[in-house]
């Protein structure tokens, strides 16, 4: 299978046979991106046999599209029933789901999810549990997770990645994504330049704990960045091929997510990053940024990791005798001043996981020194962090934590705490390993604070 040669609606002929053994498949039926497209939606409503709608938008979305839809679906005399959720700041926690699901009518027999990443995760998890077909109508380019297959969700304050399902159609209306704000295209710019390091860390974590790994999905996540890689100046114009572009490319990373049934093909230590400074935020009460701003940012931040590591000689004879452990109870401390909110949940993670533990850490130990010469491979195929500045700031997108409200103290509470958000093997439990993270997270603070480069801010 040729990856560079196929167009967005071959992925979704399925099944997909694939030389790692798997059979790859998508349960998305259509995706539509053009101009005006929000029209054919009643066609493909009464195509798939569906007879009543349940719409779900906030009052932002429903400006920017829902109006369109609503228009479109009475001219077909289709019914509908419309949830608009109110307030500045959507969360997508309990109560939001529980609102959801009280103005559902069980005579509706599909829903419409008309918005971007909130809307979308809540629509998605909510049909998901009641086993509702869900169509999304996107109003921005802004995330890759319009055809995941979970749903980032709040419980209890914790940002945790649930298992969904993928929606039957997706509608881009170049009308409506062109006219989205330009901080939301850029913010989809920068989950897209997130694969530089998620991609990284998937091998590393295949190398060094044997997870399954897949080449034709990471040459899917390839495709997705070299589509978009050249867009920046065109996006900020709203070029119309351009927005389709970063639209197909957030699509496909989805795509690649669903092949493998898991979020990993598509977020690493940046979104780790990501999360943890969103919960902060969340517990702190300030405004949210969003998700793909972050993501760039964090990404900034892991291929600084990278570089760093890249030309570091690792003594592992040095390594088995540091050691960067807190006692368990300095770690639960530090648990406890980092995440407030949720610390509870996360020691219970680290027990189910025992990621940390010393048995485990020395294991890994092993496995990184006797493959080392394969994780230097992964390491000097890692761009350098000046060219994805360049790319943000070609989008002019923030490049460093301050401009987005993120201090010296919350940036190297991520680089060491946000591995504990998920069991995941990333670039920063290869440091921890090897007892470089503490030490990397001052210079990354160092690099980002104290570097008085203007042209990166």
């Amino acid at each position: 299978m040729n990856i560079s040669d196929m167009k967005l609606e071959d992925f979704l002929k399925t099944p997909v046979v694939c030389n790692c053994g798997h059979q790859h498949r998508i349960n998305l039926k259509c995706a539509k991106i053009g101009f005006g497209v929000i029209n054919e939606l009643p066609q493909i409503i009464k195509t798939a046999g569906y007879h009543k709608a349940f719409i779900v938008a906030d009052q932002n979305t429903y400006k920017a599209a829902g109006n369109k839809v609503i228009d479109a679906l009475k001219k077909a005399e289709i019914p509908y029933k419309l949830l608009i959720l109110m307030g500045d700041t959507i969360i997508p926690d309990e109560a939001i789901i529980g609102s959801v699901m009280m103005a559902y009518e069980e005579s509706c027999d599909f829903a419409i999810a008309i918005g971007t990443g909130t809307i979308n995760d809540i629509v998605k998890y909510f049909s998901f549990k009641i086993k509702l077909p869900y169509y999304i109508v996107a109003t921005a380019p802004s995330m890759d997770g319009f055809i995941s297959v979970s749903a980032a969700m709040i419980t209890n304050n914790l940002k945790i990645t649930y298992d969904a399902h993928v929606p039957e159609v997706f509608i881009g209306d170049l009308e409506v994504l062109t006219a989205a704000p330009m901080s939301m295209i850029a913010a989809g710019f920068g989950d897209i330049m997130g694969k530089y390091t998620c991609l990284q860390d998937w091998k590393l974590s295949a190398i060094i704990n044997n997870e399954y790994y897949c080449e034709t999905v990471k040459e899917i996540m390839a495709l997705a960045v070299q589509r978009t890689i050249g867009s920046g100046k065109d996006l900020l114009n709203r070029d119309q091929e351009a927005i389709k572009k970063l639209t197909e490319a957030l699509l496909l990373s989805g795509i690649a997510m669903s092949f493998v049934g898991n979020s990993r093909p598509a977020s690493g230590s940046e979104h780790h990053m990501s999360h943890f400074w969103e919960m902060q935020f969340q517990y702190e009460g300030k405004k949210p940024v969003l998700h793909g701003t972050k993501v760039g940012i964090g990404t900034i931040i892991s291929l600084k990791l990278y570089e760093f590591l890249k030309n570091e000689k690792i003594d592992f004879t040095k390594v088995r005798n540091e050691s960067n452990f807190l006692t368990y109870e300095g770690w639960v401390n530090e648990i406890n001043r980092v995440f407030p909110a949720v610390a509870d949940d996360i020691i219970l993670l680290e027990k189910q996981a025992g990621k940390n533990t010393i048995e485990h850490k020395n294991a890994r130990i092993n496995t990184i020194e006797e493959h080392w010469n394969d994780i230097k491979e992964v390491l000097e195929a890692t761009p350098q962090v000046e060219k994805l500045e360049e790319l943000l700031l070609n989008m002019k997108g923030p490049t460093r934590p301050i401009q987005v409200g993120i201090d010296k103290t919350l940036v190297k509470d991520s680089i060491l705490y946000a591995k504990e958000v998920r069991n995941r093997y990333t670039i920063l439990q290869l440091l921890w390993d090897l007892a470089l993270l503490e030490k990397y997270a001052d210079r990354v603070v160092e690099f980002l604070f104290d570097n008085n480069d203007i042209n990166k801010i």
